[in-house]
């Protein structure tokens, strides 16, 4: 039997973790019986200069790319990928960039509950395929609520204890230079960065499992 933590730092509207954990989730599926798979999600903020009401997408991410020819080509590639990997990432002219430091909360909050996973593939596809505004407390709060997270959980997501830990967490993760994501931290000892294809994640878990015995 081998054991593997595997914490995932990403970010809810990073399109690539929700393609990562996909592919990863192919490649935990063909380890079989022999492995326990502990994962952890670590906040990880795309847009750290994010403005707490948001902003429109097409604007902020126009500016980003260098016109909204180059952001159009991002856009129709995520949404090829997408579709291989069975995810749909609907895209409109009102789409909406939150601030994701209070869904950091909320997973930190779902993490406690042991709900952190499908709280976070909820918030994916709330927000790339059905256009919800996550950052909206509201939003976020029924999205808790619909995965089977309490009352008292949404209370810690929203206290101060959440805030100052997620802070920290964003703090210290960032002293690590970890500066992209998705990036996966396994064992505490290995980093791997990027979304890659079920059988690059497959080899890569089987020969740290390996080295760990």
């Amino acid at each position: 039997m081998a054991d593997l933590r595997i914490d995932i730092i990403s970010d809810v509207i990073c399109p690539w973790c929700y393609l990562g954990y996909s592919r990863l989730k192919q490649a935990i599926e063909q380890l079989g019986d022999d492995y326990r798979i502990d994962i952890r999600w670590q906040p990880f903020e795309l847009h750290p200069d994010m403005p707490i009401q948001g902003a429109d997408r097409d604007t902020y991410l126009g500016e980003r790319f260098g016109s909204p020819e180059k952001l159009n080509e991002a856009t129709h590639a995520i949404q090829q990928v997408g579709i291989e990997a069975g995810i749909s990432f609907n895209f409109s002219e009102k789409d909406h960039i939150p601030n994701t430091k209070l869904a950091h909360q909320f997973v930190l909050s779902a993490t406690k509950s042991g709900l952190a996973t499908p709280f976070v593939l909820a918030l994916f596809h709330n927000y790339f395929t059905n256009g919800k505004d996550i950052g909206k407390q509201t939003i976020l709060e029924e999205i808790a609520l619909s995965i089977g997270m309490q009352k008292t959980d949404i209370d810690y997501a929203t206290n101060k204890e959440a805030q100052l830990l997620t802070e920290k967490k964003l703090t210290h993760l960032r002293s690590l230079d970890i500066n992209s994501a998705p990036t996966y931290v396994i064992n505490d000892k290995f980093m791997v960065q990027g979304a890659h294809d079920p059988e690059s994640f497959l080899k890569v878990l089987t020969d740290i499992a390996q080295k760990e015995q």
